[in-house]
């Protein structure tokens, strides 16, 4: 739930008509399997998850009204990066072998967020994501990295009854576990629910990463602090006047060393409130994200290739464009980077720059002509 203050009606009419021109712009990519549905929202870094209750309606398991409330920040080195905001990172979204992914690049660290449906332990049916978040260092040396998920939580909230944990029947203040509490999992229950819907998130168990930190904490408390928080038992989930009985948790993956080259995995995995857990194990891996310099190469590639067999003239321009705009992309990444190209890499731009210069007579206009 959200309490802020009031505006006039003519700001709050403003607002909402500014918030749905936003809306209409924004694209999802959706991927459902069983009872699960996920949707990742293009251009936000954000997503969504919901699942079929026992009417088989799809209830969403995290906050929806502004979808932006939950997000995934990363550390690297001093400076925290919120994905789907920072201007240095250039987001693609597509699916793959059982869900979907983002692919966050920037000259020094690509981010890839792989969501992959899976059943519960002792079941067939989805109804739960496994999330893999690699970091993978661009740079030619060491660095440190770790990453933070907020979660905005919902559905105990009109009832007052915010988390529980497999060993804690109740969560209505603030509280921080650590990897000593063993806390196999925490999760928001739908209140007075007879078929116990709510969102699990498991905290161990095979192929599962341990986070460092979870916390429990009032949305806001949480959002407006950038990285680390601490908690207090004597707090509630209430920011009055901003926000009332409004909790959100917050999974915290501290940085660790990257060596050059190498990527870091984190590996999450929530779903449908079940009795048999998830593990992280379930489900088929999707292939990872290629490294940015073979993605560079592939692309230039295929693109010479369909040039050089293309039917028609229109269909070779296109090609051979992607080929230049492959090249040109490529090096305006490394511009200002640390990471320098190969000699593979420029003897591959020489090489497909004399094949488009051979092609160019083929559409009437030979360069300089």
């Amino acid at each position: 739930m959200r309490m802020r203050r009031a505006f006039p009606l003519p700001c709050t009419a403003i607002l909402a008509l500014v918030l749905l021109a936003a809306a209409a712009h924004l694209s999802a990519l959706d991927v459902s399997d069983g009872k699960i549905r996920i949707s990742l929202l293009e251009g936000t870094g954000r997503f969504t998850m919901a699942c079929q209750n026992g009417s088989g309606v799809y209830v969403s398991l995290l906050a929806t009204q502004d979808p932006r409330t939950s997000v995934l920040s990363v550390v690297y080195g001093n400076r925290i990066y919120r994905m789907g905001e920072s201007s240095e990172f250039k987001e693609t979204v597509e699916k793959v072998s059982g869900g979907a992914r983002f692919v966050w690049r920037s000259t020094f660290l690509q981010v890839t967020e792989t969501f992959t449906l899976i059943a519960p332990t002792g079941s067939t049916v989805s109804s739960g994501v496994r999330i893999d978040l690699s970091l993978r260092n661009l740079t030619d040396q060491e660095i440190t990295a770790g990453a933070r998920y907020l979660l905005d939580t919902y559905l105990g909230e009109p009832a007052n009854v915010h988390f529980k944990t497999s060993t804690l029947a109740q969560v209505n203040r603030e509280l921080t576990l650590t990897p000593g509490d063993k806390t196999a999992w925490w999760a928001s229950p739908l209140a007075n629910d007879k078929n116990q819907f709510g969102l699990q998130v498991m905290l161990g168990g095979p192929g599962i990463t341990v986070p460092d930190r979870v916390v429990f904490a009032n949305w806001k408390r949480l959002s407006d602090s950038s990285w680390a928080y601490d908690t207090s038992a004597a707090r509630n989930f209430s920011l009055l006047p901003y926000s009332v009985n409004d909790s959100a948790v917050a999974q915290y993956y501290e940085a660790r060393a990257i060596p050059r080259s190498c990527e870091l995995i984190f590996t999450l995995v929530m779903g449908l409130v079940s009795p048999s857990g998830y593990t992280g194990l379930t489900g088929t891996a999707a292939a990872p994200a290629p490294a940015p310099a073979a993605d560079f190469s592939t692309s230039v590639l295929q693109s010479l290739a369909q040039g050089r067999t293309a039917s028609d003239d229109a269909q070779a321009a296109t090609a051979d464009l992607a080929s230049v705009n492959a090249i040109l992309g490529e090096i305006d990444a490394r511009m200002g980077s640390s990471v320098s190209m190969s000699d593979e890499e420029l003897a591959l731009i020489e090489t497909a720059l004399k094949d488009l210069q051979a092609r160019s007579g083929r559409f009437g206009t030979a360069p300089g002509g």
